[in-house]
């Protein structure tokens, strides 16, 4: 009975293919750029102006290469690692989630829901997540430690770091409140 019960449970398995695919908690976008870059900066400026429309598990991080050699060389390994083809080795903007890709966006709802496709079926296990960015980091980092890459998350970018909101206040209310203070006591003498 046992023999009978075992091998029905592997043809079962066989058959139906059990999937070790999980949704994640978290999925990086990653977006290559140049400096100068004017497409990427509309498109960054249109995925910042659009953040409310993109999940919280989805993080966006950017990484400057046109003047920055070191993130360069991790945009070359990354753009041969999922296949671009040589003659687009250079393109930004570069958006990598997993091992899918995009080469070029428009600051339109169209293209930010390919990237959020993208990352979505990360998110809900439909696909199996390989970070192929920082595999391919540590990849170089191995062959050469004083790699350093400069990443920025979008906030960052922006300057959205709510920290640094409340202390810009925080100095402009002290600053406001003591001219205050000076006035109120410079008219009483």
């Amino acid at each position: 009975m046992k023999k009978y019960l075992l091998l029905i449970t592997m043809l079962l398995v066989m058959v139906l293919g059990i999937n070790n695919v999980y949704a994640l908690d978290e999925v990086t976008v990653y977006f290559f750029r140049g400096n100068t870059c004017p497409h990427c900066e509309e498109s960054l400026d249109f995925i910042n102006n659009n953040k409310d429309k993109i999940d919280a598990k989805i993080k966006i991080v950017t990484y400057e290469v046109w003047k920055n050699t070191h993130n360069e060389r991790l945009h070359q390994a990354v753009a041969k690692a999922v296949g671009v083809p040589d003659n687009s080795l250079d393109s930004v903007p570069f958006i990598v989630v997993g091992t899918d890709y995009k080469i070029g966006m428009n600051p339109t709802l169209e293209d930010l829901n390919s990237v959020i496709s993208m990352a979505n079926k990360y998110l809900n296990g439909e696909e199996e997540y390989t970070d192929i960015v920082s595999e391919q980091a540590a990849k170089l980092k191995k062959e050469n430690r004083d790699l350093k890459f400069k990443a920025l998350t979008i906030d960052q970018l922006y300057g959205n770091n709510p920290v640094a909101t409340y202390i810009v206040f925080g100095v402009f209310g002290v600053l406001v409140i003591g001219f205050v203070c000076l006035i109120v006591f410079s008219r009483k003498n």
